[in-house]
């Protein structure tokens, strides 16, 4: 019995030593994991109209100081197509009422207008004092038609010119430069000297499938080297297209940039 004693001591130290082993095996397995969590895989890039629609959202956010998600957008009209934009979209009020936005884009040009409200707050509105006489109404500089333009009519500068027009009966979408209408062709009539918009025209087709163009390459680097290749489809101005070395049978793209000219990508 006198070794009972030291017995009952290692008991107790192999006790102690299989509870503090589980206590780890359970620490372990319960404890966050340090591995770095991968990623979300990115989801597909965002369409032209979307990216319109978030920076208009953004904007309006930063500028009235509110967050985000109390911004709502009017639904856009499904007849105008968003275009993708080259460079940053400028956004201004052009209006004395906040709830009009007017996006532009520098390349290409084009421009449009979103309607905006904010949930649980009024629209700001620009403050005017009071005049004692009627004041003068807005004027704003637009493009309008300089004769009448009829549908598939394709512009130039000669057809349009700028005017002065009352701001508060002006529709949206209104052009603005006669820059603006450069390669493009009248979808609907348009009488003399009413304000184009942008739904009003869409870039004309110029470059047509199974024609010879000519596409040149080398331009950004400093040098150009041009070829005639075969156009394998329709193309308006600043699309993309497929074409063809009719020579070697190789399949090219190219970005068109004016009748029957395409730029090689």
């Amino acid at each position: 019995m006198k070794h009972a004693p030291q017995m009952l001591c290692r008991l107790l130290d192999l006790l102690i030593a299989r509870g503090l082993l589980l206590g780890l095996v359970v620490w372990l397995f319960s404890a966050p994991s340090f591995a770095a969590n991968p990623g979300k895989p990115a989801g597909p890039s965002a369409s032209p109209q979307e990216v319109l629609q978030s920076s208009v959202k953004n904007w309006v956010a930063q500028s009235r100081k509110v967050p985000a998600d109390q911004v709502s957008l009017a639904p856009m009209d499904a007849r105008v197509k968003v275009r993708a934009c080259d460079k940053p979209l400028n956004m201004d009020l052009p209006f004395a009422s906040a709830e009009t936005v007017r996006v532009r884009c520098e390349r290409p040009v084009w421009q449009q207008f979103v309607r905006v409200s904010v949930v649980g707050k009024a629209p700001e509105i620009q403050a005017q004092a009071k005049p004692e006489t009627p004041a003068e109404p807005t004027k704003r500089w637009v493009l309008v038609a300089s004769m009448p333009l009829q549908r598939g009519m394709m512009l130039n500068e000669t057809h349009v010119r700028r005017a002065q027009v009352d701001a508060s009966v002006m529709p949206v979408n209104v052009l603005e430069q006669p820059s603006e209408v450069l390669h493009a062709e009248v979808v609907r009539d348009v009488r003399s000297g009413a304000p184009l918009r942008s739904h009003d025209i869409r870039p004309t087709v110029l470059v047509k499938r199974g024609q010879m163009v000519l596409m040149s390459v080398g331009q950004s680097q400093g040098f150009q080297i041009s070829a005639r290749v075969e156009a394998l489809q329709d193309g308006r101005f600043g699309e993309q297209i497929k074409l063809k070395n009719r020579d070697s049978g190789r399949e090219l793209s190219g970005r068109v940039q004016g009748p029957n000219q395409v730029v090689g990508l």
